[in-house]
């Protein structure tokens, strides 16, 4: 059996008999893997977290890589018929990455096996571990996709300053045809990573095609990678929630498109700044593409799929002024 899957076994065990083997005063059961100090535990923290403790012979602080939000890197000493043990404290504060955790926790036992140091076998493990992670989410996310996701939340936040309610009216996730819907109006929404651009890509006959009985808005947002920017998928997230939105539904549209970590580095080792958005309104003499454009109200025969790139600089008489802007976003108030 991988040790993995022992590792998580053993801490499911823990916290259905809220006990351990008694020899500490905390939840643990020893592994067979020594340090030459004692033998490797698992155990629980107050809230049932999984833990592993390492036996050392006494702390060294300053040699032990730091936690993050999702792990705790830390000191215990406990008592065990009268003598002093002290452990490498590893906690898991983020119950999601649970099996990342038992991976972690794996590799950390086969260095030891080996002879390593538990210092020197916690230490490497975790910067191997952080290593991958920030190697594969360069390619994770890419750049297209997460900046299209952070104009999306740009929106949104705009949305939800007036109405924190309005996250429901985020539908792209849902599948539907264009981003935002709300009674007779609908918003699609473009992100361009320059600040200077004026293209933007159309998918399909039907994306510039308002829907039956709505007024449909096509909203360019500019924004720019930059070391220390301000718009990133966490920091947006915190804030749309921060004016009031229901926590539980943004997680689910999140996840409907791919988002199932928020605040993971793959969806925030980029940072951008915003350089400004224009909205337009997509009415008649509207650059675009629709089924209309064609003979019979539809796409040629054989042709299955449309895409082309529209030009705004060619769309100046449709864009809002300042204040139809800010009744735009009102209407998503009402």
């Amino acid at each position: 059996m991988p040790e993995a899957i022992r590792l998580s076994r053993e801490w499911d065990l823990i916290r259905k008999s809220g006990k351990g083997d008694g020899v500490l005063e905390v939840p643990s059961r020893a592994t067979q893997i020594s340090t030459g100090f004692g033998l490797v535990r698992v155990a629980t923290g107050p809230a049932g977290e999984p833990r592993l403790l390492i036996p050392v012979a006494r702390p060294a602080r300053n040699r032990m890589p730091t936690g993050n939000r999702n792990l705790s890197v830390g000191h215990a000493s406990y008592r065990s018929s009268g003598k002093g043990l002290h452990f490498i404290d590893l906690m898991l504060t983020e119950p999601r990455l649970a099996g990342v955790f038992a991976d972690l926790s794996e590799k950390i036992l086969e260095r030891i096996e080996t002879g390593e140091g538990p210092e020197n076998a916690v230490r490497g493990t975790i910067e191997d571990f952080r290593k991958l992670l920030a190697a594969s989410a360069a390619t994770e996310v890419p750049l297209n996709e997460l900046a299209g996701l952070v104009g999306e939340l740009m929106m949104l936040e705009r949305l939800c300053t007036g109405n924190p309610d309005a996250v429901r009216a985020w539908t792209g996730p849902l599948g539907q045809r264009h981003d935002f819907r709300s009674g007779d109006v609908a918003l699609e929404t473009k992100t361009s990573t320059r600040a200077d651009a004026t293209r933007v890509q159309i998918h399909g006959a039907d994306q510039l095609l308002a829907p039956a009985g709505a007024d449909l808005y096509l909203a360019h947002l500019r924004i720019e990678q930059t070391d220390g920017g301000t718009l990133s998928v966490a920091g947006l997230r915190r804030r749309i929630i921060e004016l009031g939105a229901d926590e539980v539904l943004l997680d689910t549209r999140l996840a409907a498109i791919g988002c199932r970590d928020p605040q993971g580095d793959a969806w925030n080792d980029t940072a951008f700044a915003s350089e400004g958005i224009d909205i337009y309104c997509v009415r008649d003499g509207f650059p675009r593409i629709v089924s209309s454009s064609f003979s019979g109200g539809s796409l040629p025969d054989g042709i299955v799929g449309l895409e082309y790139a529209l030009d705004l600089s060619h769309a100046r008489d449709h864009l809002l002024d300042e204040v139809a802007m800010g009744e735009l976003i009102r209407s998503f108030a009402a």
